[in-house]
């Protein structure tokens, strides 16, 4: 996949610089919006759970707080996050197929191991996209919450990937479970919140701001 030298994110997501074919409708900018308010939102919810999602990751609660019932919100909150940044990716690509002239696959947002062209939203956020995959099995074993100990009345625990438990359905380019892990070392999937911490402030929301532009190219 080729860049086209654009620096847009979804001109380097085609391949290619030439915009909408058709004329991009209020009703697509409105889906895509909604769509990406309900991402928004989920993140802020898992956000409020950390000192510091970017940074540290480290969950923090009230003291006391049943374990089971901190392990069980953090999953549904990640959950909820990677859920919706699928819906919100798949809804973008509805979108562009009905307005280009030609097809996209799901291969776009998840491009093989050895795509080092693609975009760094669909590269990053293939690992994301596995997390998803992954916790449709209905287990959540590939990930665990780990406790850090107690200080000022709170308790404090983190977030960490088991790699060994991981076992996401290939889709889209990708030929294994293991490629939905290609794209990003494995010291930055270690700890899944300030990975995704890191993506959403800066990826998601680049990426985002790119698609309405590469909208208003075509408008109707």
């Amino acid at each position: 996949m080729s860049n086209c030298g654009s620096r847009n994110t979804v001109d380097q997501l085609l391949g290619h610089t030439k915009g909408p074919a058709n004329p991009v409708t209020d009703r697509d900018l409105a889906r895509a919006r909604s769509s990406a308010y309900i991402v928004h939102g989920n993140f802020h919810e898992l956000a409020q759970m950390c000192d510091n999602i970017s940074t540290t990751g480290t969950i923090v609660v009230e003291q006391g707080v049943d374990e089971t019932d901190v392990e069980n919100e953090v999953y549904r909150r990640v959950h909820n996050y990677v859920s919706s940044l699928y819906s919100y990716n798949e809804q973008i690509r509805s979108i562009l197929n009905k307005r280009l002239k030609q097809h996209i696959r799901k291969g776009r947002f998840l491009p093989a191991r050895d795509d080092k062209a693609a975009p760094e939203y669909a590269r990053r956020g293939t690992f994301l996209w596995g997390l998803r995959n992954d916790f449709q099995h209905g287990d959540y074993w590939c990930l665990k919450v780990k406790s850090e100990g107690t200080q000022d009345g709170s308790d404090y625990y983190q977030l960490s990937f088991q790699k060994q438990d991981f076992e996401a359905t290939p889709k889209g380019d990708l030929d294994s479970a293991g490629d939905y892990l290609a794209h990003a070392p494995d010291g930055d999937q270690r700890y899944p919140l300030p990975y995704i911490g890191s993506f959403h402030r800066n990826l998601f929301s680049e990426f985002e701001n790119a698609f309405e532009e590469w909208c208003n190219k075509n408008r109707a």
